[in-house]
């Protein structure tokens, strides 16, 4: 009976804390849109009129039409359907960008703030020193040492936002550390390593996810003005990116171009953000006291 009992009570926990998400409507509005662009970008090959790829010299920056709804660019190309392909690419560098700077970020933070002393003081002062440069300067010089190309893109900026993440990782695991079940543990034996993640990384978690999530609605406003500015993923790939920089030159003649592609990362900026202030008001038991409701 006190098994059972157990299980359901925690069974309702877990029910209650995702009814407390779906609650939030910025949260909700978020994970319906992230959701919408992972389906287009899964069923591109299907749902794309044509090829982005495919040329009609003799039907260059046509108008909206039955057959190209958002008319072709300067080759002929499909906007639509470059814009559908393009989708992949930025929740490609999100995903990726997200996973690669909250690994690092976590571990290089985590170290830090748990062993203190030289560790900690050569560390915090590489990452003041890198966040000193602005974000997409940074990403800006390791592209252009790297090289043009989607991984280049990645890493780069991946790199660039690791410091935010590892800042953020660090300040949350010297409040954790002198806690009563931290010490408990190690009073009893544990090992450093054990201790710092089984108990301290853990329980890091929250803030520094928010952090991550954040940090993937600038990496895809990165790696746009990467591919903008010839930087990043190169011509002909379908990136939205590239379909701003294709009609930036025909803008007083043909703006749906660059605008349908402008549209598209502000629709996934700001579905990441909501994501981000829905985690951030939802894990935080503070920003929940002080919005004066219950999620």
């Amino acid at each position: 009976m006190a098994a059972t009992a157990t299980l359901s009570a925690s069974a309702s926990a877990r029910r209650s804390s995702l009814m407390r998400y779906f609650r939030h409507p910025g949260f909700l509005i978020g994970v319906i849109l992230l959701t919408l662009l992972l389906i287009v970008a899964v069923a591109a090959p299907w749902i794309a009129p044509m090829s982005p790829l495919e040329t009609d010299l003799a039907n260059t920056l046509a108008p909206p039409s039955a057959a190209h709804l958002l008319g072709t660019d300067q080759f002929g190309r499909d906007v639509l359907s470059r814009l559908i392909w393009g989708t992949r690419i930025s929740l490609q560098v999100a995903v990726a960008v997200m996973a690669l700077s909250l690994s690092l970020g976590m571990v290089i933070g985590a170290v830090a703030g748990f062993f203190g002393g030289w560790v900690e003081r050569v560390t915090v002062s590489i990452i003041d020193i890198l966040l000193a440069f602005p974000g997409f300067l940074l990403a800006l010089a390791l592209v252009a040492a790297r090289g043009s190309s989607l991984e280049s893109v990645i890493i780069a900026v991946a790199l660039a936002f690791t410091p935010r993440v590892a800042a953020v990782m660090r300040a949350v695991v010297l409040t954790i550390k002198p806690r009563t079940y931290v010490e408990a543990s190690r009073a009893i034996g544990m090992g450093t390593m054990r201790l710092l993640f089984l108990h301290v990384v853990p329980n890091s978690l929250p803030p520094v996810i928010v952090v991550a999530t954040v940090s993937a609605a600038t990496a895809i406003l990165a790696e746009a003005g990467l591919s903008f500015l010839g930087l990043g993923v190169q011509p002909p790939a379908p990136t939205w990116g590239n379909v701003i920089a294709d009609g930036q030159s025909f803008l007083a003649s043909n703006p749906l171009i660059s605008l349908s592609a402008g549209i598209c990362i502000a629709v996934m900026v700001v579905a990441l953000n909501l994501l981000g202030d829905g985690l951030r008001d939802t894990l935080d038991p503070q920003m929940r006291r002080s919005s004066g409701r219950v999620l």
